[in-house]
């Protein structure tokens, strides 16, 4: 009996132990998550404008057709895909996987499957691709907890070389979309060639009524205004374009940032309110295999002293 107390006392403080790093872990998760929500809900009214900007000028450019807007015939495809470097944020990755396995299994059915080719950003990304057998043609891990256009100049500089020299027909995106607090959904779509739905399917999201209300408005009017361009329509498309493009793969890697905190964060809280039970139903179990011992002693008390007596 003391052996089996002694055993659920060591369980016990296991347990306890393990519950203030799960604590602690969702405490820094929440903390980061904040930040990365701000940086993602400071990033839409740029995008929202933006798109709006490209509506207009792409309405006024009729000289040539931009590369990053061509359509072409879809021969070779390069997928973009963003996980976080670390685990322990629930099912977070195993819903992405799945929707780029989704997305893969559509392609098989058409009549040509295009050949697909990989970027990775993210461990995660790196190790799932590579257990999977795909080509990947550049990894980017350790993306910083809290990104900044800087950290992804270098992505965003080999998908526009390599889509303008033609080396892929079509670009798409594979990331997490943060859609709320308790709401990450993964999401596959298309990244080049530009096009106003996609930058529309971009700035989507969790928006509160008020600001969004403010942020159409103003997107509006920058559709209405009329414009002075210098030295041309065409020309300002072509500086315009790659930014857009950037802001893009930007968007994308903020809001997986904010998936990947948030899930973590609500991971570590159950984690927490498990180790919490399970101490309870221990304790709870200690405390009857200790009653049970002390009602033992006492009956071979009273009995060795009915004997005497």
């Amino acid at each position: 009996m003391a052996k089996g107390t002694r055993e659920i006392r060591r369980k016990i403080k296991s347990i306890k132990n393990t519950r203030q790093i799960t604590k602690a872990m969702e405490m820094v998760a929440a903390s980061k998550m904040r930040k990365a929500v701000a940086g993602t809900l400071m990033l839409r009214p740029y995008a929202r404008l933006a798109q709006a900007l490209l509506r207009n000028l792409s309405d006024k450019t009729v000289q040539t057709i931009h590369p990053l807007l061509a359509q072409r015939e879809v021969k070779k495809v390069l997928v973009v895909m963003i996980a976080p470097d670390r685990g322990l944020c629930g099912g977070l990755n195993t819903q992405l996987f799945r929707k780029l396995n989704y997305y893969l299994k559509a392609e098989k059915k058409k009549a040509q499957m295009p050949e697909i080719a990989y970027i990775a950003v993210g461990k995660k990304a790196q190790d799932f691709l590579r257990r999977s057998g795909k080509q990947i043609v550049a990894a980017y891990n350790a993306i910083s907890a809290h990104p900044t256009l800087k950290d992804t100049f270098a992505i965003s500089k080999m998908v526009l070389s390599d889509y303008t020299l033609g080396a892929y027909d079509k670009v798409m995106l594979v990331y997490t979309d943060f859609v709320s607090v308790i709401n990450q959904k993964p999401t596959v779509r298309r990244l080049l060639p530009l096009s106003r739905h996609a930058l529309e399917e971009m700035v989507e999201g969790i928006d509160t009524e008020a600001h969004q209300t403010k942020i159409d408005t103003q997107a509006e009017a920058v559709a209405v205004q009329e414009y002075k361009f210098e030295p041309s329509p065409d020309t300002v498309l072509e500086m315009l374009l790659p930014r857009l493009t950037e802001m893009q793969i930007f968007q994308a890697i903020l809001e997986a940032t904010a998936s990947e905190h948030s899930a973590r964060m609500f991971a570590m809280r159950n984690a927490t309110d498990s180790a919490t039970e399970i101490i309870d139903d221990l304790t709870l179990l200690y405390n009857q295999l200790r009653q049970a011992s002390i009602t033992a002693e006492l009956a071979e008390i009273s009995a060795g002293r009915a004997v005497l007596g």
